[in-house]
């Protein structure tokens, strides 16, 4: 022992307690739902942690903080998205507005505390992985300021969600338009409608909610679609309108709502009912099957009859893929709204924009007044900034052509790197929000191992990266997906490689995020463990029992196992009677 009372040629970890973990700093690009609930979970289940929320927004919420326009609501019923930890047994309507999901939202990050963690008016500007420090270097800007600094973390989270960068429709003349324009991700609360001849170009899941909304409204709606689309009279969780007689959506009575405000149990049984039925969904995602054949004949039916007076109409929009190819859409009022004597149904192509309106490929001008672009995101997967990983290369590149990662979560090349709803990291069917929370889980026992074990990084392994996207292709072969349709599930493109999407059901996704194959990754180790990897094991004790705590909380915390033979009771133990099936 030298004279200091340490002990000599020792590993430096030697007087470290196992459970003294390492400070972590963590910077997440994104407040939305992911950027939320990381505000929430990291910082109660990782100890030593300094985190960092950034969002170029002034507010929570992410795509509900942005998207504003007229209808604009979730396809997903209410009860189905929200937190599994915050029950909101008040919403006012199976499909909720905007809104009121925002407000949740705001109230849910206000009641966790997450705001303390979050920085709003600040833009990513790009992010830069130093391998000799373990770290990146975050650039931002502080639009409020206009000024650029550099801020630096041991991990990287991306939570800014699968489409965010919206785009303007490639057409000659747009910006020639003397009129308002407008579009659908960038909406504008003076935009002109009522009384005016409004244009409406697109029918993705916007342009399907803003026509019923506006049509009632405005003089006249052009609306133009070129492409195919399913509108769907069975949504996700639609079996709950048959059961209520409702058609496309319901208000919940005062009496439900005041049952549920007095026994959260019976709202909870409620709850369970509808993510059921969500999660049911899955079935129909296999292609040839008896179910999907079947739901296929339910939506032409159904879309048949409500265009049974404008059959032209069903002819333009009745796709040769299958249901689900395609983001379904339910579009409550969508098919009504245009039977109505006001609107126009235009699949012509688009030629060109004039300064009084849109002329199509037949030679015809529509005079109009203002021209809505329901024309969607850039769904390339494309990096506009630079993301740069090991050895210099940039994400951008990484993802040229393949945009591949790990799980969803984990990017090639790109250590101490993960990411929310990354490439085939999102769901198909059931609760995004559920998904996002395994992720979640996910992510922290990755930051707790870098932690404990005195970890610097962590990357993917070739291997497993080729394995992994191996078994997605073999996978959607069998699938709806991979049927001809352009989607933004494929980029855009009509045949091509699923890149959003994971591989099954959210349920199985959940079950998968359970247990990390850390085989799977490789390491860097911080310089106190170079040697002996082992060196985090420390001095043989706790924390608690180098600091004279309690080191007995481990039998607060019992998980008691059947009872088989009850007359076989301990004296002075707890009775339990439990019944274990095909043992009785």
């Amino acid at each position: 022992m030298g004279s200091t009372g340490t002990f000599d040629g020792l590993p430096p970890l030697f007087e470290h307690c196992i459970d003294d973990y390492r400070p972590m700093k963590v910077i997440c690009i994104g407040a939305g739902i992911s950027g939320i609930l990381t505000a929430i979970r990291f910082p109660q289940k990782i100890q030593n942690l300094t985190l960092t929320v950034y969002d170029k927004n002034a507010d929570v919420g992410g795509t509900w903080f942005e998207n504003r326009y007229p209808g604009v609501r979730c396809d997903i019923p209410s009860h189905s998205y929200q937190y599994t930890f915050e029950n909101n047994n008040q919403w006012s309507e199976y499909y909720s507005t905007g809104s009121e999901i925002q407000a949740y939202l705001q109230r849910t990050a206000r009641k966790y505390g997450a705001y303390r963690y979050m920085k709003f008016n600040h833009t990513l500007k790009g992010a830069t992985w130093k391998a000799d420090e373990g770290k990146w270097h975050v650039t931002l800007e502080d639009t409020t300021t206009g000024t650029t600094f550099v801020d630096t973390c041991d991990i990287y989270l991306s939570a800014t969600g699968i489409l965010n960068k919206w785009q303007w429709p490639t057409i000659e003349g747009l910006k020639d338009f003397k009129g308002k324009l407008v579009h659908s991700a960038n909406w504008e609360e003076d935009t002109p409608l009522k009384d005016k001849d409004v244009a409406l170009i697109g029918a993705g899941s916007s342009g399907i909610q803003i026509l019923p909304t506006i049509q009632p409204i405005a003089k006249r709606v052009d609306h133009y679609m070129s492409g195919k689309t399913w509108i769907s009279p069975i949504g996700f969780g639609s079996q709950e309108l048959k059961l209520r007689g409702a058609t496309g959506n319901f208000k919940h009575s005062e009496e439900e709502l005041e049952k549920w405000r007095k026994d959260p149990k019976e709202y909870l049984a409620y709850r369970h009912h509808i993510e059921a039925m969500v999660n049911e969904a899955s079935l129909i995602t296999l292609f040839g099957t008896p179910s999907q054949k079947e739901f296929q004949i339910i939506n032409r039916e159904a879309m048949a009859k409500k265009l049974e007076k404008k059959p032209e109409i069903m002819a333009a929009l009745e796709p040769a893929f299958p249901p689900g190819c395609r983001r379904l859409t339910p579009g409550p009022g969508y098919l009504e709204a245009l039977l109505e004597d006001n609107v126009e149904f235009i699949n012509t192509k688009i030629k060109k924009i004039v300064p009084e309106g849109i002329e199509t490929v037949d030679g015809k001008l529509r005079k109009v007044d203002t021209i809505i672009c329901a024309t969607g995101f850039d769904t390339t997967l494309r990096q506009p900034l630079p993301i740069i990983g090991e050895d210099g290369v940039s994400l951008d590149d990484v993802w040229n052509p393949t945009p591949e990662c790990y799980f969803g979560i984990f990017p090639p090349k790109m250590p101490n790197h993960m990411r929310f709803l990354g490439p085939n990291g999102g769901p198909g069917t059931g609760s995004l929000i559920h998904l996002v929370e395994c992720a979640a889980e996910y992510m922290i026992k990755v930051v707790q191992k870098l932690q404990r074990e005195y970890i610097k990084s962590i990357v993917i392994s070739p291997r497993a990266n080729k394995q992994f996207s191996g078994h997605l292709d073999k996978y959607f072969t069998k699938t709806i997906y991979t049927q001809p349709c352009k989607s933004w599930m494929k980029r855009g493109k009509e045949d091509g490689r699923v890149v959003t999407l994971w591989s099954g059901s959210c349920i199985h996704a959940t079950v998968a995020f359970e247990n990390p194959r850390w085989e799977d990754f490789n390491y860097d180790l911080m310089p106190e463990i170079v040697g002996n990897e082992y060196s985090w094991l420390g001095n043989g004790h706790t924390l608690a029992q180098h600091e004279e705590r309690v080191t007995t909380e481990y039998l607060d915390k019992v998980n008691i196992p059947p009872v088989i033979n009850p007359e076989e009771h301990t004296p002075g133990g707890v009775a339990h009677s439990v019944t274990v099936p095909g043992l009785l």
